[in-house]
């Protein structure tokens, strides 16, 4: 398999850049759930009081998720797990399943401290529903999509969680992006309910029915995150930007929380590996602080800064450069940051120079004809809100879904569904992604093949654009190293 470098950084930026001022306990606790239907509208569903929701599993028999088929599945085709699917008439096959619907969930912090910045997920999720059901659905069964907020909050994720697969009965839960998935994740793998989504806690790193937008090739055992509780860089991204941009002092900010410093301690290892120095800067989580350290950069010569933090803070880190009048010549931001917003959020000094590293290609490529499908149909089922890289993200992860639902023919399961994502290799989607598998990581191997794209704003274009020569750019011989993960996924 593959070791990709932006898969690795993607997701330990998406671990650490979503920080918090409060605890989980200043949130409220009832919990808001919602259907979005073909037309991509969403309706208010359901609210849940804490003593409304109780913590169990699903019990075989009543809404079985163990993806065996029901018992009056007639024999037939054989699915992508192995399974014989039923010929003829679509079957109600599995939890989720019936013969003219497929239901399928989203847990997605829409609100909390950092507002609606994890929402791009879910709208992208609710333009791809809107938009199969208009092509028919998947197997000529409309989809259902079954949307819940947690509002960054661990208690409310768990209460989505069992909404979602006790009342709503989901197949699959797609798209889903909140720091608060530790609050849900060992009882939806106790569960076995396929989740994929994007990787803000290490669940995806641990659990056996949690997949990954940026797959690293861990076991995913349930016992331990990683390899053996180590997670796993390359070096591709630091080389590209050394050999490109001629960048050789290099600085790192981490919060002083475990997921930030584990985070900063791996990229700046990684910049060291490829020739770079580098100065580390730990700021407060509570109260960062930026003038001094900028003060410190400006010294130092440093023209490329990496960061662990949330979009906030680099902003307030762009503000304290500005002060200083400090420009770097590579600002590499995070995920989070990728949209059109870019162009407003962040000052003169910082706008031009920011990059962010990926595993997707930029949606801003209309000359790929999946990037130009999905840019209509956001524009028609989400008008008027911002266009985003993990809105694209989440479309291909539909795609995917749907492409591994439809091998189950007349009868899909989740045992199917999850056989089929095994079974991937270098998966495109179209010519969306780098490539996506989940087979096992090359850990022993000290140089590996690291393939990777990296985004640029432009500010005359008032767009991003693909900074990389080629989708994807590899390294056939990046160095791979591992770095302890601190933080469990629970």
């Amino acid at each position: 398999m593959k070791i990709r470098m932006a898969a690795a950084l993607a997701a330990a930026l998406a671990l650490t850049a979503c920080g918090t001022r409060l605890p989980d306990s200043a949130f409220e606790s009832s919990v808001v759930a919602s259907t979005a239907d073909d037309t991509g509208e969403v309706t208010p569903g359901d609210e849940l009081a804490p003593g409304d929701v109780t913590d169990t599993t699903l019990a075989n028999g009543t809404g079985s998720s163990n993806g065996s088929s029901s018992p009056g599945a007639s024999p037939g085709v054989t699915t992508a797990g192995g399974t014989k699917a039923a010929s003829g008439p679509n079957q109600a096959s599995d939890v989720g399943i019936t013969a003219t619907t497929i239901t399928l969930g989203n847990i997605t912090a829409e609100n909390g401290v950092l507002g609606d910045a994890f929402a791009p997920a879910v709208r992208g999720m609710r333009a791809w529903t809107a938009a199969i059901n208009a092509a028919g659905g998947i197997g000529g069964r409309k989809v259902i999509l079954k949307t819940c907020d947690d509002r960054e909050d661990r208690a409310r994720n768990l209460a989505c969680a069992q909404q979602l697969v006790e009342r709503d009965k989901v197949f699959a839960m797609v798209g889903n992006n909140t720091r608060a998935h530790g609050g849900s994740a060992e009882y939806l793998n106790n569960a076995a309910v396929p989740v994929i989504g994007f990787p803000i806690t290490n669940a995806y790193n641990r659990y056996p029915h949690f997949w990954s937008v940026y797959p690293q090739g861990y076991k995913r055992d349930g016992k331990s995150v990683g390899n053996n509780g180590q997670l796993m860089f390359t070096t591709g991204i630091f080389r590209w930007f050394k050999t490109q941009l001629g960048v050789t002092k290099a600085a790192v900010f981490n919060y002083d929380i475990s997921e930030s410093k584990q985070a900063g301690d791996g990229f700046a290892k990684g910049m060291e590996l490829e020739g770079m120095s580098v100065s580390k800067y730990t700021v407060s989580f509570a109260a960062p602080s930026f003038d001094q350290a900028v003060a410190d950069m400006q010294n130092k010569g440093v023209e490329i800064i990496l960061d662990a933090m949330d979009d906030g803070a680099n902003r307030k880190l762009c503000d304290a450069m500005q002060r200083r009048g400090f420009k770097a010549k590579a600002k590499v931001s995070t995920i989070v940051s990728m949209g059109d917003s870019v162009g407003n959020d962040y000052n003169a000094t910082c706008r031009d120079s920011v990059y962010i590293p990926g595993q997707s290609i930029p949606y801003s490529e209309t000359g790929v004809a999946e990037v130009a499908k999905f840019r209509a149909a956001y524009a028609k089922y989400q008008p008027g809100l911002e266009l985003h890289q993990w809105a694209l993200e989440s479309w291909g992860l539909g795609n995917m879904v749907a492409e591994g639902i439809k091998l189950g023919g007349a009868s899909p399961t989740r045992k199917g569904l999850e056989s089929f994502l095994t079974s991937l290799r270098q998966y495109k989607a179209n010519g969306l992604y780098v490539g996506l598998e989940w087979g096992r990581g090359e850990y022993d191997k000290d140089k590996v093949e690291d393939c990777f794209t990296v985004a640029h704003f432009e500010p005359a274009k008032n767009q991003w654009v693909q900074a990389t020569s080629r989708f994807p750019f590899c390294y056939p011989d990046a160095h791979q190293f591992s770095a302890p993960a601190l933080e469990q996924g629970n």
